[in-house]
């Protein structure tokens, strides 16, 4: 068996650090590798990744977002949210209209093209959920689960007191 050596540079000490045992590196490898297998599934519809989970938070909603909606819910900046809509937009998977209450507010509709997807999508998900469950007990994958639900809270939880900490300085 050969052992992968993962490696970072790091740019305070101007050292070669391992990274093998760092889990932001292995859920940030994770995160990748999943990316490109979902990328390459969903090339056939002329989607990203990113839009794919964009149809699938659409699909969701029982009112129509506005981006803001979709910055909050993924932590993503305006730039990058603006980007993914146009795009999507000039594909025909979306459309994009002013809000009845307040016309500086533009609502996201998912045309016919975008909900003809969304089976192909969750397929596509499940495939790859399953590449990367393979060879994990039912019992491995709840924990698993379960360790993955707790780390994230620990973060959260992080991010909101760090949040609070900033608000009380200013």
């Amino acid at each position: 068996m050969h052992m992968i050596k993962c490696v970072a540079y790091d740019i305070f000490s101007g050292r070669v650090i391992e990274t093998k045992n760092h889990l932001g590196h292995s859920v940030k490898k994770l995160h990748f590798l999943m990316d490109q297998i979902m990328n390459r599934k969903l090339q056939e519809l002329d989607l990203t990744c990113a839009q794919g989970h964009l149809i699938g938070f659409l699909r969701r909603r029982h009112e129509p977002p506005c981006a803001r909606d979709i910055e909050t819910a993924y932590g993503l900046s305006h730039a990058t949210v603006s980007g993914i809509l146009s795009r999507m937009e000039s594909k025909g998977f979306i459309c994009q209209s002013a809000d009845p209450h307040d016309r500086r507010i533009k609502r996201i509709h998912l045309m016919d093209r975008g909900t003809d997807c969304s089976e192909h999508i969750r397929c596509s998900i499940e495939q790859c959920e399953g590449i990367m469950a393979q060879g994990f007990t039912a019992q491995e994958l709840e924990l698993f689960r379960g360790y993955l639900s707790r780390a994230i809270s620990n973060l959260e939880h992080s991010v909101r007191e760090n949040t609070a900490t900033e608000r009380s300085k200013q």
